[in-house]
């Protein structure tokens, strides 16, 4: 008789091919080939939820570009309507059409590229030319002054301007065509703001000349502020005539 410690396990097996294949050996086999099904299928699943994942977050991206665009773009809109209503203000909408649209998205995108309220560009040219593109300069004695265009530069300062920004002048009469003059007007009120450090010294100096400010700076003689009074009043008109729509 056998003791347990003798005794034999049983192992039940088939035939495959002439190949005894035990019963364990099959359901190990059966075991592992159900573990890498299940590897398989859980990596198809996370490979599939990644690209779905994917698929959404570009979409989102989309959408967020989508409305950056849209917000961006009633921005300019509201802008310009406001640029334009207070263009009518200003010139009791007696400005030709043509010239008009012109102005509001010339103003418009001056003054953003170089950080302005529009409206103050606006002043600016409403004290300098009355909006009149084709505007010539005169000194109190009626002299010309050689001030040409909406911002009434002056050619050899335009020239020195044109040429940081890569705008060509042929002749002085290309200071009557709007694109030109406000870009170039625009550009020097910064360019004197940035060298006096001051907004109220730039705005003199575009009016009066940086030499006369300096001088006046270094015999601390006073400024005469009319133009910059001027300019300010007619922003706070405009800014007003605008918010009251």
């Amino acid at each position: 008789m056998n003791t347990p410690a003798h005794r034999t396990a049983i192992r039940f097996g088939i035939l495959f091919h002439g190949n005894k294949i035990w019963i364990s050996e099959l359901v190990g086999m059966a075991g592992a080939t159900t573990v890498l099904l299940s590897l398989f299928a859980v990596t198809f699943l996370i490979l599939a939820n990644e690209s779905i994942i994917h698929r959404y977050d570009k979409r989102i991206r989309e959408l967020h570009a989508q409305q950056w665009t849209t917000d961006n773009m009633l921005a300019r809109l509201a802008s310009q309507q406001r640029i334009g209503a207070a263009i009518k203000k200003a010139t009791g909408a007696a400005i030709a059409g043509p010239v008009y649209y012109q102005l509001v998205d010339l103003v418009y995108n001056n003054s953003k590229t170089f950080g302005y309220d529009p409206l103050l560009v606006l002043a600016v040219i409403q004290v300098e030319s009355v909006f009149k593109p084709d505007a010539r300069g005169r000194f109190k004695n009626l002299k010309l002054s050689g001030a040409l265009g909406l911002m009434q530069v002056k050619p050899e300062t335009a020239r020195e301007i044109a040429a940081n920004l890569g705008i060509t002048i042929k002749t002085d009469a290309d200071l009557f065509k709007p694109d030109i003059n406000l870009a170039i007007g625009v550009a020097y009120l910064t360019k004197l703001i940035s060298a006096f450090k001051s907004f109220k010294l730039g705005l003199l100096a575009y009016n009066q000349g940086p030499g006369v400010i300096r001088e006046s700076l270094q015999a601390n003689s006073p400024l005469s502020i009319d133009y910059y009074q001027r300019v300010l009043n007619k922003y706070y008109l405009l800014k007003k005539s605008v918010e009251q729509n």
